[in-house]
C-alpha cells in the first residue's frame, strides 16, 4: 500500500466516522452523566466494535450479511431493539441535581460494553466497512499486510473521534446541573436513540452496496 492508498483511507475513513450518529450522542451523554474520564471507556468500546467490525469485513461476513437475508435482517431488529431499549430507559432515567463536579456513579465495563452493543447494534456498520475496505484492498497484494496497515489506521481513527465527543460533552456537562437541564437532556438524547432505531428500521442498507 503507498502512502497517496494510505491517506486516501485515511480521507475516507474520517469522513464516514464524523457524522453524529448513537456512536457520538453515547459518548456526550456518557461524558455529561459520568464525567469525561468515564466516558472515554465508551470511546474505547466502540473502538472495541471497529475492530469487530473490520474482521467481519476482512473475513467475508460482510458478504454473507448481504447473501443471506435471514441473518442480515436478524442482526438488524436486534440492532432495533437494543437502540429502543437505550431511548427508553434513557427517557425514563431518575435524575437527581448534580452539585460541583458530582456525577452519576458508572462502572468501567458497564460503559465499555455500552459503547460496545451501540456501536454493533447497527449491521448498516458491517457493510460500510465491507464497502470501504474493498476499495481500499488491492486483490493483487497480499491480504494481510495491508489489513495490518488499514485496521490499526480505522480504529485509531474512530478512537480520536469518539474520543473528541467525550471531551465536548465535558463542558456540556458543567451546564447541565440542575434536574429540569439533566432531564431536557437526557429526554432528547432518548429521541435521538428512537430515531436511530427507526432509521435503522426503514432501510435496507444492503441495496447502496455491490
Amino acid at each position: 500500500m503507498t502512502l497517496n492508498e494510505w491517506l486516501a483511507f485515511v480521507a475516507i475513513w474520517i469522513a464516514v466516522g464524523l457524522p453524529v450518529g448513537p456512536n457520538a450522542v453515547t459518548c456526550v451523554t456518557a461524558s455529561v452523566s459520568h464525567g469525561p474520564g468515564r466516558g472515554l471507556w465508551v470511546a474505547l468500546g466502540i473502538t472495541l466494535a471497529s475492530v469487530a467490525h473490520s474482521l467481519v469485513a476482512a473475513f467475508g461476513f460482510g458478504v454473507l450479511l448481504l447473501a443471506y437475508a435471514e441473518v442480515f435482517y436478524l442482526m438488524k431488529w436486534l440492532g432495533v431493539a437494543y437502540l429502543l431499549w437505550m431511548g427508553v430507559a434513557l427517557w425514563r432515567a431518575p435524575v437527581r441535581e448534580l452539585r460541583g463536579s458530582a456525577k452519576i456513579p458508572a462502572g468501567r465495563t458497564h460503559l465499555l460494553r455500552r459503547g460496545f452493543l451501540v456501536s454493533m447494534s447497527n449491521p448498516k456498520a458491517a457493510l460500510m466497512y465491507l464497502a470501504v475496505f474493498t476499495q481500499s484492498i488491492a486483490p493483487e497484494q497480499p491480504l494481510a499486510p495491508q489489513l495490518a496497515i488499514l485496521m490499526p489506521t480505522a480504529s485509531g481513527i474512530v478512537l480520536i473521534i469518539y474520543c473528541g465527543w467525550v471531551i465536548l460533552g465535558a463542558p456540556l456537562g458543567r451546564l447541565l446541573t440542575s434536574v429540569k437541564r439533566l432531564r431536557l437532556f437526557n429526554r432528547a438524547a432518548a429521541g435521538f436513540y428512537l430515531f436511530s432505531a427507526s432509521a435503522v428500521a426503514l432501510a435496507d442498507p444492503r441495496r447502496g452496496v455491490t
